[in-house]
């Protein structure tokens, strides 16, 4: 594949990536995270520059994630067991944060799905979405048991069995 060919295709799954991972690629802190890795490792500048490429190639979903330590002593001609614990430490340092980044990316958006049910009758407790209680009567009692109940009229747990 010519290096035009390679540019379009990172570009295009760029592209594909969500908006946190997009932010991590681009991020310079992620740059000096691989740099203060590089010097931890001892690695030379030829050594990082191939180690950064790797990583970027995993970020864009090009490598896989498992293969990592492989493809880390290999491309940069590192011994497996100092691989692995480099892929250790980026996974903490580089990995890491952009998982977090993403959970509360789907968190945020979780709640935002649960505003909008809030707005359609139900109620939002916390951590859970419970349906709106009834009316304010004499019959129905927060926190007592259905079954204790008289009058199940407007007991939204309990049918009458007349």
């Amino acid at each position: 594949m010519s290096e035009e060919n390679n540019n379009k295709v990172i570009e295009e799954r760029f592209a594909e990536l969500p908006e946190s991972v997009q932010q991590a690629v681009t991020d310079a802190s992620v740059e000096k995270k691989l740099r203060a890795l590089a010097a931890k490792y001892k690695l030379h500048l030829d050594q990082w520059v191939l180690l950064e490429n790797e990583i970027m190639l995993t970020l864009l979903g090009l490598e896989e994630p498992e293969n990592m330590a492989a493809n880390v002593a290999k491309e940069v001609q590192i011994k497996n067991d100092v691989a692995q614990k480099l892929v250790n430490d980026i996974a903490l340092e580089i990995f890491k944060p952009i998982r977090e980044h993403m959970q509360e990316a789907l968190d945020s958006d979780a709640i935002r799905r649960k505003n909008v049910l809030v707005g359609a009758g139900a109620t939002n407790t916390g951590s859970t979405i419970r349906k709106a209680a009834p009316s304010d009567t004499s019959a129905y009692k927060p926190g007592e048991n259905s079954s204790q109940r008289r009058d199940v009229q407007e007991d939204p747990y309990r049918e009458s069995i007349n």
